[in-house]
């Protein structure tokens, strides 16, 4: 007796069969989420390693610049635009409070400081030294990169 011929989907029909999921892709991805453990594992030592690895493979090879050089500026564009245009707003929007959190008492802090510099002068090397340098020196301080 002979075996079967195994059938496979069209590309048409995973596409429908995918399509009819969508509905429940959110609750499913939030669901996954929920149960995933990623801190554990990305902060290993073995993924630092793997990371490395990969890193030091990557610009060998010189991979990021020959993907980049496959492509277009149009290819590049194209996508940005259609669909960054539609979502930028939105992210910026839900990310107010954590950008109020994060950057609003390093704000604080150099408008502190700025208030405490010498005034303006006419003389522009002055003022790139009195006030322009303690300006970056201030934001660099109190962001941690000092």
């Amino acid at each position: 007796m002979g075996e079967k011929p195994m059938t496979y989907k069209t590309i048409d029909e995973a596409v429908a069969n995918l399509n009819s999921m969508i509905g429940m892709i959110p609750e499913r991805y939030g669901a996954g989420v929920d149960k995933a453990d990623w801190l554990t594992p990305a902060s290993s030592d073995q993924a630092e390693a793997n990371w490395g690895a990969a890193v030091r493979d990557a610009a060998t090879k010189k991979k990021r610049q020959l993907a980049i050089k496959a492509l277009s500026n149009e290819d590049w564009k194209k996508p940005a635009k259609e669909k960054g245009m539609a979502r930028i707003g939105e992210g910026v929007r839900l990310g107010l409070d954590k950008y109020r959190a994060n950057f609003g008492e390093i704000y604080s802090k150099v408008l502190a400081d700025v208030q405490k510099l010498p005034p303006k002068t006419v003389d522009f090397r002055t003022n790139v030294q009195n006030r322009l340098l303690k300006t970056v020196e201030s934001w660099k301080k109190h962001s941690g990169n000092l």
